[in-house]
Formats: C-alpha cells, structure tokens, sequence
C-alpha cells in the first residue's frame, strides 16, 4: 500500500507541475475550445484571475505532493480543483474524462490514504 500510495502521489504532483508550467510558460499549443467547452472558458477567461488563480493552485500542490511537504492539508485544497476538472470534462469535452478521472481518482484514493489524519474534522 505505501508504495501505491508514493506511486500515485508523484504521478499527481507531476502531472500538476506539468498542466500548470505549460500552463504559464505556454509550452505546448492547446487546441482550441468548441461548443460548451468555448463558452465556459470564455466566461472563465473573462474573469482574467480565475484560470491563473487555478494554475497556481495547481503548482503549488504539484510541488507539495512531489516533496512530500503539507501533503494533507494540499490534497484538502487540491479537491475543489479536482471535482471540477472532473465536472467539466465530464459536462463539456467528453474526450478528456480518462484525466480527469486520473486526477479525481488520485486526489481521493490519496486522501482516503491519508483517512486518519482528516477524521478529527468530522467529529462534534
């Protein structure tokens, strides 16, 4: 189990380290949103924070996963941002959802890992 659980962490932290650098030094060429997708995004772009704010999110609990350091309180904030990869991909463009369901998928099996840390926040 603790190897799952350091296999899925870095594999998370990476591809957060990685969405959010190309994201910034736009390293690679996204192909460009339609139908659904295009409308969010344009809501999403027109707030000009959301996306960055998101990114940088991203990259700090990259990095945090990677090093191991304030893991438990990165897989908290992590959450929000992986439910809505998640919704999103699964609402507007089908074709990503085997990523997101990576990227949700990890978040909780990670937190679920991490289960006896988090159970102080549900007690009366």
């Amino acid at each position: 189990m603790r190897m799952a659980i350091l296999i899925v962490r870095i594999l998370l932290g990476a591809f957060m380290v990685f969405a959010s650098v190309t994201y910034f030094f736009n390293l690679i060429e996204a192909e460009a949103p339609t139908g659904n997708l295009l409308t969010f995004m344009t809501g999403v772009m027109a707030s000009k924070y959301l996306l960055p704010l998101a990114k940088a999110v991203e990259l700090i609990a990259g990095i945090s996963l990677l090093s191991g350091k304030f893991m438990k309180v990165t897989l908290l904030a992590l959450l929000p941002i992986s439910i809505n990869i998640f919704l999103i991909h699964t609402v507007t463009q089908v074709s990503e959802v085997p990523v997101a369901i990576f990227v949700l998928g990890a978040n909780l099996f990670l937190i679920y890992a991490h289960w006896n840390s988090y159970k102080v926040l549900f007690k009366d």
